[in-house]
């Protein structure tokens, strides 16, 4: 499968140029064992088909996922992705800094005692219900923990990131 790993690098730049970030761990994965970075793509699978919720709770919660994980690259995609998504700034500085109300604010507030505080929230699950019924929930139950699970894989492998201040002061 040595001979993929070309054509594989390829399809890596565009990812990166598309998000806006590096992925040194992605090519690290592809140039190791194609089968391994098959593996990894299946996460992709399972995180971005949004079908059952607006754009903004589900970035809301792959936003504050990544936001519980890491400050860094991972978030820095997150944030290029809503915005690609047609989020608005102002928005994504909302979800950043936790002040969304309404559904997104649940979105945010269970997201944080899940991924976050490894708690259970039953009042913001039954606000999330309520706004986007159990298949949002369940959307957003991905989305969330999938997006945290990243920053995870990075660090294990030795690519994690600092915290871009610049970048977070810029969307604060």
């Amino acid at each position: 499968m040595a001979f993929l790993t070309p054509l594989t690098l390829a399809m890596v730049k565009q990812a990166e140029k598309r998000v806006g970030v590096t992925f040194d761990y992605v090519r690290k994965i592809a140039q190791t064992d194609f089968g391994l970075l098959l593996r990894y793509n299946k996460v992709f699978g399972f995180l971005d088909p949004r079908k059952h919720l607006p754009a903004q709770a589900y970035h809301a919660a792959r936003l504050r996922g990544a936001l519980a994980a890491d400050c860094g690259t991972c978030v820095e995609a997150e944030i290029n992705l809503a915005l690609q998504a047609g989020l608005s700034k102002t928005l994504v500085k909302a979800i950043l800094n936790s002040t969304a109300d309404g559904p997104l604010g649940a979105v945010i507030a269970l997201t944080d005692a899940v991924v976050g505080g490894k708690q259970d929230a039953p009042d913001d699950r039954a606000d999330v219900l309520n706004a986007y019924g159990e298949a949002g929930l369940i959307e957003l139950s991905f989305a969330m923990n999938g997006a945290a699970l990243l920053p995870g894989v990075k660090r294990a492998m030795g690519y994690a990131t600092t915290c871009n201040l610049s970048m977070m002061k810029a969307l604060s």
